[in-house]
C-alpha cells in the first residue's frame, strides 16, 4: 500500500514554519488519500541516538554476526531503514541552523546511508532509487543566487549530496521558505512581506505537488 513518510525536525513546536508547510502537505496528502499509509517521525522532539562503532559496524555485517553491543545498535537503525524502505513519498521538513541541517536530521541520514542503500555508479539504480521526495526548507534569512550571503548555504548542497548517495534525487522536488526571521528579528522587519510571501507561496506549492500525485 502506498505509503507517506513525514519528517520534521526542527527543535521549535510551536512557530516552525518547516513544520506548518510539511504538515499541510501531509494533511492534504492524507485527504487525497484516506486508504493509505502514513507514518510521522518528529526528529526534533525525539532525537535518535547518534552512530557510535557499533552502529557502524552493524550496517556491515549479517545479523548472525553480530555481537549485543552491535545488535542493540542495530535496534535504532533498523526501524528508521525499514520505514524509508517502505516509503513511497518522502517529506522532510528542514530549518537551516548555522548554514546547514539540523544536527538531528544529520543523525537520520547517518542511520540509514547504509551501504545496500549507496549508489554505486552515477546514474545506477539502488534500493530507494525512484521514491517520490519533497524537501522543505526554511531559512531566517535569504541565500538564493546573486544574494549577500549565497556563499554560506551550506544547506542545499549538502542535503543535494546526501539524497544523491542513496538514490534519492531522481524525483526530488525542493520548496523553499526565506526571511523567516523577518517578524521576529528587528533588523529585518523590513522584509515582512518578503517573508510572507514566500511563506504563501511554499503553501501553495506544496498543495500543488499533493495534486501532482
Amino acid at each position: 500500500m502506498p505509503t507517506l513518510l513525514h519528517i520534521d525536525c526542527s527543535m521549535r513546536q510551536d512557530g516552525s514554519v518547516t513544520r506548518e508547510i510539511t504538515g499541510i502537505f501531509a494533511e492534504e496528502w492524507r485527504q487525497a488519500n484516506p486508504d493509505h499509509t502514513y507514518v510521522y517521525r518528529d526528529l526534533g522532539a525525539s532525537p535518535i541516538p547518534h552512530v557510535d562503532e557499533a552502529s557502524v559496524v552493524a550496517g556491515l555485517l549479517l545479523q548472525e554476526e553480530l555481537n549485543e553491543d552491535q545488535r542493540r545498535a542495530w535496534s535504532v537503525s533498523e526501524p528508521l531503514i525499514k520505514e524509508l524502505r517502505a516509503a513511497d513519498t518522502i517529506v522532510l521538513g528542514v530549518p537551516m541552523y548555522n548554514y546547514s541541517i539540523p544536527s538531528v536530521l544529520k543523525t537520520w541520514f547517518d542511520r540509514v546511508t547504509v551501504q545496500e542503500h549507496m549508489i554505486q555508479e552515477p546514474m545506477s539504480e539502488g534500493l530507494l532509487t525512484g521514491k517520490r521526495t519533497i524537501v522543505v526548507i526554511a531559512r531566517g534569512g535569504a541565500y538564493g543566487p546573486g544574494t549577500p550571503r549565497e556563499r554560506y548555504d551550506f544547506q542545499m548542497p549538502y542535503l543535494r549530496a546526501l539524497l544523491e548517495q542513496i538514490g534519492l534525487d531522481r524525483n526530488l522536488e525542493f520548496v523553499h521558505v526565506e526571511m523567516t526571521l523577518a517578524h521576529s528579528v528587528p533588523a529585518l522587519e523590513q522584509f515582512k512581506p518578503i517573508a510572507d510571501t514566500s511563506r504563501e507561496e511554499a503553501a501553495n506549492n506544496v498543495r500543488k505537488l499533493v495534486l501532482a500525485g
